[in-house]
C-alpha cells in the first residue's frame, strides 16, 4: 500500500516540478533559495500526502505548501526581502530583452514579496485568482489588490502605460 502511494506521489510530483521550482525560483529569487525552498516543500508534501483528498488537486496543494513553507523559512531567517521603491533609483530596463527569463526575474524582484507572489501564481503559472488566493491564503478581493499594485508599479518601472491587461480603458470602468 505504501509503495503505491510513493508512486502516485512522484508521479504527480514529476508533473507539477518544474513548475513548482519556477513558482520556488521567483519567490526566493535565487537558485540556493529555490533550491532550499523545494526541498523543504517536498518533503512537507510528502509526509502529509495522505491527507491530500483530490490528487487532482495536487499542484494547487503543493503550491501552497511551498507558499507556506516560503513564510516559515523568511521568519525563520528574519529576512523580508523587500526594498523601497524609492532606495531603487533607475531601473536599466528599456533596453533589456522582455522575454529573456532574466529580465523577467529582475522585474519582478522589485515588487513586494506578494505583489511578487501573486504575479507570479495568476499571470505566470496560470491560476484563476480564486485558486490563487487560496494558495496565499487570502481573499479573491485582497489578491486583486495585490495584482493591481503590481501593475501599477510594474508599469512605472517599465515606462508603459500598459502592463498585464492593466489599461486606460479598464481603469476608467
Amino acid at each position: 500500500m505504501k509503495e503505491s502511494r510513493l508512486i502516485r506521489f512522484k508521479s504527480l510530483l514529476h508533473k507539477t516540478l518544474p513548475a513548482a521550482t519556477r513558482f520556488a525560483r521567483r519567490l526566493t529569487g535565487s537558485e540556493d533559495g529555490e533550491a532550499d525552498l523545494i526541498a523543504e516543500a517536498v518533503a512537507v508534501a510528502f509526509q502529509n500526502f495522505h491527507r491530500l483528498r483530490h490528487e487532482s488537486r495536487f499542484k494547487t496543494w503543493l503550491f501552497s505548501i511551498i507558499h507556506n513553507t516560503h513564510i516559515t523559512l523568511l521568519r525563520r531567517r528574519k529576512l523580508r526581502p523587500v526594498v523601497p521603491l524609492e532606495d531603487i533609483g533607475e531601473v536599466a530596463v528599456s533596453t533589456s530583452n522582455p522575454h529573456d527569463q532574466e529580465w523577467l526575474d529582475g522585474v519582478l524582484s522589485l515588487l513586494r514579496p506578494q505583489e511578487r507572489e501573486a504575479v507570479v501564481l495568476h499571470y505566470l503559472e496560470g491560476f484563476p485568482v480564486a485558486e490563487a488566493a487560496r494558495i496565499a491564503r487570502t481573499t479573491p478581493g485582497a489578491l486583486n489588490m495585490r495584482l493591481a499594485r503590481a501593475r501599477k508599479r510594474l508599469a512605472a518601472l517599465i515606462g508603459h502605460p500598459e502592463v498585464m491587461g492593466d489599461s486606460e480603458e479598464e481603469n476608467n470602468r
